[in-house]
């Protein structure tokens, strides 16, 4: 989420304290949580569903998600379009048809992210907490681990990575309480955090990077990597909207 999130709810987790959960088929509940839930997009989890759909960005932003505003801060936010009966699309018996690729809030169910800038410069602050999941069996399952080991487990190392570093523009310094971008502002958003195929021309014009403060380097990695070109993305978002 982009907030770093009074709304959430749960118990918050002491470092270190271990709880048992496990999710599989056969379990009663299974697929269910996948059901009448809000399901935020962070930009890499955008990258990374367009990677599994192997469609344009373009085409994924029109008929796949769908936009809001964040209730906390205001920021537009993409979250994935449910089916008429209120489910994700990309649910089946089976299980999630993009589970190498699923997004942050479904990696890190049951338990829920908090994050905030590090004080001095130093690395992010995160907090995990274990949701109010009713009908959810996976509690009583024998498995038993952290928050650290559900992190491996469920491979949230590159999100939580990507998401903190985008912590640079959604809680810049310079912001004070909830934006409001107009739709100038709002399409540079969702070009240069979503839609990085129309950003790219951008990046690529003559120029860029020196009107922007980018070196030749910088501009080189983000052209030749979509991650890097991610990045250059906050950078960019946070000049134009801060500096």
């Amino acid at each position: 989420m982009i907030e770093s999130g009074g709304e959430l709810g749960g118990r918050r987790l002491a470092p270190g304290e271990r709880f048992n959960f496990a999710c599989r088929p056969g379990l009663a509940c299974f697929n269910t949580c996948c059901r009448d839930k809000r399901l935020p997009l962070l930009p890499y989890d955008f990258l990374r569903l367009r990677r599994a759909l192997d469609l344009p960005a373009a085409q994924v932003l029109a008929k796949r998600v769908e936009l809001e505003a964040d209730p906390v801060s205001g920021w537009p936010a993409l979250r994935v379009k449910l089916t008429e009966k209120g489910v994700c699309p990309f649910v089946t018996d089976q299980g999630c048809s993009v589970y190498a690729h699923r997004p942050t809030c479904c990696r890190v169910y049951p338990l829920a992210r908090a994050v905030r800038p590090g004080t001095g410069g130093g690395p992010p602050q995160e907090v995990f907490l274990r949701q109010d999941t009713p009908g959810c069996l996976g509690w009583d399952q024998p498995e038993e681990l952290d928050a650290a080991a559900w992190v491996t487990q469920q491979g949230l190392a590159p999100y939580q990575a990507a998401n903190n570093y985008s912590l640079r523009l959604f809680m810049h310094p310079a912001r004070r309480g909830e934006v409001s971008l107009n739709q100038q502002q709002t399409h540079a958003f969702i070009s240069a955090l979503y839609n990085l195929e129309a950003f790219r021309p951008l990046v690529e014009s003559p120029g860029f990077g020196d009107k922007f403060g980018f070196d030749d380097q910088r501009v080189a990695r983000a052209l030749a990597d979509e991650e890097e070109l991610l990045k250059l993305g906050v950078d960019w978002l946070a000049g134009v909207l801060f500096e």
